[in-house]
């Protein structure tokens, strides 16, 4: 039982070790540290009460749950914005947008237009854009050179003077912008 006394060092013996993965780290400390913490607690009142160091260790391994947390979502949120990169150009359908207003779409693999034949109700075309997401009436877009380091989410309302088309095919998506 003496050994488990010095359980809250673990954590800090693996901290040299940060620069190696980062990421992995930011996750495995605050649980080491839960564990540490709990098992040293242990130790140290085995044989008597002491309620202020254990409510001391469940403020930290509190503390350490949240770091966790977080450091979780970070890493799946990373994830999740990498897996989007590289399935945006092929996988998500392409979208090209009328509309009678300048939306300002503009850059990252997308392209714009003035629509100039006559009697078209629409004098804004842009195309090169992905859709992202749909929610209620507003279409969420992302051009088609979008990554989580440098990119834009443009939010589309539908409505009146706007129109939204989906285009499928590798040939129609290899002329997207002409």
């Amino acid at each position: 039982m003496r050994v488990l006394r010095f359980a809250w060092a673990v954590p800090l013996a693996l901290v040299p070790l940060y620069p190696l993965a980062p990421w992995l780290f930011d996750l495995v400390l605050p649980l080491t540290a839960i564990g540490g913490l709990a098992l040293n607690a242990y130790a140290r009142t085995r044989d008597r009460r002491d309620l202020r160091l254990w409510g001391l260790t469940l403020f930290v391994c509190v503390l350490s749950l949240f770091w966790a947390v977080s450091s979780y979502a970070a890493i799946a949120g990373r994830g999740r914005a990498e897996l989007t990169e590289r399935t945006l150009r092929d996988e998500f359908p392409a979208v090209v947008v009328f509309s009678e207003k300048d939306l300002m779409i503009r850059g990252g693999g997308g392209c714009y237009r003035r629509v100039t034949e006559k009697g078209s109700q629409y004098a804004y075309e842009y195309a090169g854009l992905r859709l992202f997401h749909v929610s209620g009436d507003r279409i969420f877009l992302v051009a088609r050179g979008w990554s989580p380091d440098d990119g834009t989410l443009y939010v589309v309302e539908e409505g009146e003077g706007r129109r939204v088309d989906l285009i499928s095919g590798a040939g129609r998506r290899a002329q997207e912008c002409r």
